[in-house]
Parts: C-alpha cells; sequence; structure tokens
C-alpha cells in the first residue's frame, strides 16, 4: 500500500512539472535577435571642379580571388561604393592566374563578369584590366580598358603589351620602386614610352611613394596616378584613426562614364591624393584650391585688426604658409576639410598676401603659391 502510494505521488508531480515546463516552453520566443547590423552607406567626398571637369575618384589597381587578393570582385565593388569612389579597374594577374586553390582556369575575365552586375546596381564604373607581372625591368604594367585579357597570355612582354595597345588599352607602369634596390628608367621603359605602350606611371602605390616617377612623368609628359594595389580586404589595409580615404586617382573627367575617364587618363587630367597630400599639375591645383576655399567679408573688426571668416567647402585639407611675412597676417592657416575657421587680419593691410599651401605639390618639395585675403 506505501508503495502504491509513493507510486502515485511520483506520478502525479511528473505531470506536474510536464505541464509546467510545457507551459514555460508555450512561453519562450521562438528566436531573439540581438545587436545592430552595420549599416551599408555610402560616404560621399566632396570635391570641386575644375574647369567644368568633374573630378572622379577612382582606384585603376586592385585584385581578387582571381588572382592572388583574397576578396571576391563584387564585394571590391561593394567597398569602393561605401568609400565614395566613382570608377575601379580589376586588375588581376595575367601570369600565374588562378592563384587560389579551386578557381576556374581558362578565363581571365571572369573577375571582371563577376562583378559586373554589382557595378551597374551600385552605379559604379567598373574598367576591365589586368596586370602584366614580370621581372624588373620592365617590372608590372596595368593595362586597362582592355576586351580580351586573355589574349595577353603572351610569353614575350612586348608583345603582351603591343595586344593590349591593340585592343586600345591605356598603360601604366606600377609601383616602380617595388622589389628593387634602385628607382631606375630602364632601357625597355624608353622603348615603351616611344612605342606608345607606356601612358602613366604609379606615383603613389599601397604606402609608398615614388618622388623620382614624379620627376618623369613631367619630363615624360606621363599621366599621374595613385591606387592600392589592394589585396586584402579594403578595411584592413588602412588604418582609418589615421587616413580618411584610401589613395586615389583623381580624374578630370567631362562626364561620368568609362569612356569620359580613358580620354582624360590618355590626356593626362589627372591629380593623385594620397593622405593630405594632392599631387599634380599647378594650374589644375590652383583652379582646385580655388574652387574649395571661401574667404568671406569681414564680420567684425577693431580699430586695427579686422575678423574673417576663412571656409574649406571639400574633403582635403589644407596647410598654409605665408611666402613671405607680412605685419599682422597669420604666419600659418590650417583649413580642415568642410570646415571653417576665423583668422584676423589688418583693418587696412595690403592685399593680397601670398601663401604657400604646402599639401599641395607640383614636384618633390615644390608646393603652389595662392592669395588670400
Amino acid at each position: 500500500m506505501k508503495t502504491k502510494r509513493l507510486l502515485m505521488t511520483a506520478v502525479l508531480a511528473a505531470a506536474c512539472w510536464s505541464g509546467m515546463y510545457a507551459q514555460q516552453t508555450q512561453e519562450l520566443p521562438d528566436r531573439i535577435k540581438m545587436g545592430q547590423e552595420r549599416a551599408k552607406v555610402r560616404r560621399d567626398i566632396s570635391l570641386p571642379q575644375i574647369d567644368g571637369y568633374d573630378l572622379l575618384k577612382c582606384d585603376f589597381h586592385i585584385h581578387t580571388v582571381f588572382s592572388d587578393g583574397i576578396v571576391w570582385p563584387s564585394l571590391r565593388v561593394n567597398e569602393a561604393w561605401e568609400e565614395g569612389l566613382d570608377a575601379i579597374a580589376l586588375s588581376d594577374h595575367v601570369e600565374g592566374q588562378p592563384a587560389r586553390e579551386g578557381m576556374k582556369k581558362g578565363d581571365l575575365d571572369l573577375a571582371f563578369k563577376n562583378a559586373e552586375d554589382e557595378a551597374l546596381r551600385r552605379g559604379i564604373i567598373l574598367i576591365k584590366g589586368a596586370e602584366i607581372s614580370r621581372s624588373m625591368p620592365p617590372g608590372h604594367l596595368n593595362a586597362l580598358f582592355l576586351n580580351d585579357v586573355d589574349a595577353l597570355q603572351k610569353d614575350d612582354v612586348v608583345e603582351a603589351l603591343r595586344e593590349a595597345h591593340r585592343q586600345g588599352a591605356y598603360i601604366f607602369w606600377n609601383h616602380p620602386g617595388w622589389n628593387v634596390k634602385e628607382v631606375k628608367w630602364h632601357d625597355i621603359h624608353e622603348r615603351l614610352w616611344k612605342e606608345g605602350l607606356l601612358n602613366g606611371i604609379e606615383v603613389f602605390n599601397e604606402f609608398e611613394w615614388y618622388p623620382k616617377a614624379l620627376e618623369w612623368a613631367k619630363e615624360k609628359k606621363l599621366t599621374l596616378m595613385a591606387n592600392t594595389d589592394v589585396h586584402d580586404v579594403i578595411e584592413r589595409l588602412y588604418d582609418r584613426t589615421q587616413v580618411s580615404h584610401r589613395p586615389l586617382t583623381l580624374v578630370l573627367a567631362k562626364e561620368h562614364t568609362a569612356a569620359a575617364i580613358k580620354e582624360a587618363l590618355f590626356g593626362g587630367r589627372t591629380l593623385i591624393w594620397f593622405y593630405d597630400t594632392l599631387i599634380g599639375k599647378e594650374d589644375y591645383l590652383k583652379k582646385f584650391f580655388e574652387g574649395a576655399v571661401r574667404v568671406q567679408p569681414s564680420h567684425y573688426a577693431t580699430e586695427a585688426s579686422a575678423y574673417v571668416t576663412v571656409t574649406n567647402t571639400c574633403d582635403v585639407p589644407f596647410r598654409l604658409e605665408v611666402a613671405s611675412e607680412v605685419k599682422g597676417y597669420p604666419s600659418c592657416i590650417q583649413l580642415p576639410a568642410r570646415a571653417s575657421v576665423v583668422v584676423s587680419v589688418p583693418k587696412n593691410g595690403t592685399n593680397p598676401v601670398a601663401y604657400k599651401v604646402t599639401n599641395l605639390l607640383t614636384a618633390y618639395e615644390q608646393c603652389i603659391e595662392v592669395s588670400l585675403f
């Protein structure tokens, strides 16, 4: 009898627990989502027009999983869109493709094909390019605006470049100081240049800039280029606490098209922008500064001084130093990106006053002069 009572008690307890558990589980949600997904937004870059040309923000040296990069082509488009770029060129290596195990062999146009739809959706101009990669000299050269990358697979580097030229490609010399003891213009570069197979040169690549390349560009009338040569995820390459943008080639284009970019590159209409430094032809740089900076009329004055607001409307900061000391005028002016400063000048001072813009360079350690006030 006692055993039966114990058994009944156990059964009732189990039934009670089962009912309570069933009730609790019915009250639990199916799933709980926590945290905030990172917003996929574009950070627009503000730059002035120059002579009616738009400055298109471009990176013409980018790698994907279809050579020795680690990023899928369509993600390269998304990276560029989020950073405010207008155009990119996918320039995977012709030689040694595919570098990644498991990638399809035999079609060097695959990277472009896999990014094309996403570029159309995002409004990014996608340029079909390739990197012809040989030992120095001549080193590595990028060919842009290609029709058929596979046709560049030739043993002779000159023949490969001639094929690119036949396709109407724009060709530039990549990172002339990479993996060499001396940055040098070789005989083969002279030959390529004279034959029209060398149209531009990277003055800045990833983290290095080459003053010698800038001098060659001026001497040979080569178009200035600055690119990332990115293989990694772009967010892992550049420390955003130190730099607000990747290295860029700014193209003075008549319109927002690949054809307009091509015309401008062959015409030598570029500026290069890395960190806070802008490099290019003096005329372009002066017009860039004049298009970006506004000096407003004095809003307050004393017997001796007038207070003036100077506004920088673009994303390039400016560092100014007076060209020659003029009494009462500031010797240095820091103009941050998209910001204004108030400066004190003599109420009845000498106008205008010349300032050197120390981060707008025409050559190594040679900056432009502008007039203020």
